[in-house]
């Protein structure tokens, strides 16, 4: 009788685990289908991603904030909800995390920044009001750099997150806390925002899959910045996007968050696509470098021979770049940042501070607009030449379905100190290694995103392989501005022919 009871035990913890497994790594999709289906409830499935954080964030310091109580609470109430009838929308009961510096009404939001340690919105941001309006439940914030200022996640309040291929490595940043959730299994789905790569950056770092919107169609009301500043200055070039583990979640997340609200009726919606997509009738642009910035040859021939299964399968691929002066597109990205970003920072301030950074950035174009002092003249400029990329970009993409590209220079690398900071913004003066030969950190992590900032293109983020020392490579796809449902269609065809990643905590 004891041995029988013994035994079925032991069956009902293995089910339990291998059950709990199963969930961590369904798409967000499947789970709010088998939610409403009855198949599996809400309370089991919050209670299995709670359960991956608690064993597994002290290792990878992805989530910063676990909002236990209170997705408890929810799951149980979306679980009722469902023997009325009840459908609450697009993500009845699944779990989600969400960066920490969109503000959530009672959530500790930190934008991991020391003088904000303690700050707990009133309200939420817009992109949560969205999200929780369609039934998702918060059950953690992620981590990410100082004010989403770096391409690491590191802060002085929560410290690194770490990667989950290599602990050793940087998971990329800013919204690195969201890749690697997702990667570990800590969440099926994750929320974070975009201005020099933030998404596309952690996403190939991590091996999952990141989705930079058209600028001005998901809405940024709500984003956490410096409490010195009045307001969020960043007006154009910043987005807000979602991270998964495969497309047809990215999908699912746009289709919530690429709306007007009744708070902010300034956004461009989408044009939906009805069009089915064949290999065979593409025609890809590509290319393994631009802009005379080096990358590292593994990525270069992975790029390659992913190409040449595109064109087996019989796509037309043609190996060319838009006509974009990126030099000048690196600039006016800059002017953009120092202009909006640093609005109430006087020019004399600034002034005072450009012999201490010249030195430091004259190799780095993207940033040396971003110190110096600016004037009406200067941001005229800067929309005009913004103004000629934009149509550079969109005329390009006339001629092909979509534009492929590296995401860095570099895999991910070891965890890399700054060497000192200037204000909020971290200097760095040791450079990273792309074929053996030094380049500026900031050239590495932010010459390859930068561009379709600048140019407002829609991109997506996608692994296609894995090095040889089993880290993620991944790839930009970009695509005309507004056509971003489209080029999700065409991104799922693509994907076909990745290698398929199976995560390092996954079964």
């Amino acid at each position: 009788m004891r041995l029988t009871f013994l035994f079925i035990l032991l069956t009902f913890l293995i089910n339990q685990a291998m059950g709990q497994n199963t969930i961590l790594f369904k798409t967000a999709g499947s789970l709010t289908q088998q939610i409403r289906e009855g198949k599996i409830s809400s309370y089991q499935v919050v209670s299995a991603y709670i359960e991956q954080i608690e064993k597994q964030n002290d290792t990878y310091n992805a989530i910063v904030l676990l909002n236990k109580k209170q997705a408890f609470e929810r799951a149980k109430e979306a679980d009722l909800a469902l023997t009325k009838g009840e459908i609450w929308g697009k993500l009845h009961g699944v779990p989600i995390t969400i960066k920490d510096n969109y503000k959530t009404k009672g959530l500790t939001t930190t934008a991991g920044y020391l003088p904000l340690k303690n700050s707990v919105p009133d309200e939420n941001s817009e992109l949560v009001k969205l999200l929780l309006a369609e039934g998702a439940i918060i059950i953690g914030k992620t981590n990410l750099s100082v004010l989403a200022m770096d391409m690491q996640v590191d802060n002085p309040i929560f410290g690194k997150t770490n990667n989950p291929w290599d602990t050793t490595r940087t998971s990329g940043g800013s919204s690195g806390g969201c890749a690697t959730a997702l990667a570990t299994g800590m969440t099926p789905l994750s929320f974070g925002n975009d201005l020099a790569g933030s998404i596309r950056l952690p996403s190939a770092y991590c091996g999952v899959y990141g989705f930079k919107p058209t600028f001005g169609v998901v809405s940024l009301n709500g984003i956490q910045t410096d409490p010195k500043q009045k307001t969020n200055g960043l007006k154009s070039l910043a987005v807000a996007g979602p991270l998964a583990r495969n497309i047809n979640d990215l999908e699912l997340a746009l289709q919530i968050i690429a709306q007007t609200t009744t708070t902010d009726q300034r956004l461009v919606p989408l044009n939906q696509c009805t069009d089915t997509f064949d290999i065979k009738k593409l025609k890809i642009a590509w290319t393994d470098e631009f802009g005379g910035v080096p990358v590292d040859n593994e990525i270069k021939t992975t790029i390659k021979n992913y190409v040449k299964k595109l064109e087996k399968a019989g796509a037309t691929v043609v190996k060319t770049v838009p006509e974009l002066d990126f030099y000048q597109v690196w600039k006016t990205w800059g002017s953009f940042v120092g202009m909006q970003g640093g609005y109430n920072t006087s020019n004399f301030v600034k002034w005072l501070g450009l012999p201490f950074a010249k030195g430091v950035l004259k190799n780095v174009p993207m940033h040396q607009n971003i110190v110096k002092p600016t004037s009406v003249e200067k941001y005229m400029i800067a929309m005009n030449i913004q103004d000629i990329m934009i149509t550079i970009m969109e005329n390009f993409l006339n001629e092909y379905d979509v534009f492929i590209c590296p995401v860095s220079s570099v895999k991910a690398f070891k965890h890399h100190a700054p060497s000192k900071s200037y204000g909020n913004f971290s200097i760095y003066n040791n450079p990273l290694l792309v074929n053996n030969k030094e380049i500026h950190y900031y050239m590495a992590t932010q010459a390859y995103t930068t561009p379709f900032t600048l140019t407002e293109s829609p991109v997506l983020s996608m692994p296609i392989a894995l090095s040889k020392d089993s880290l993620p490579i991944g790839i930009q796809v970009i695509g005309k501005r507004y056509e971003d449902f489209k080029l999700l269609e065409i991104g799922k065809i693509l994907n076909e022919y990745s290698e398929k990643l199976n995560f390092p905590l996954q079964d």
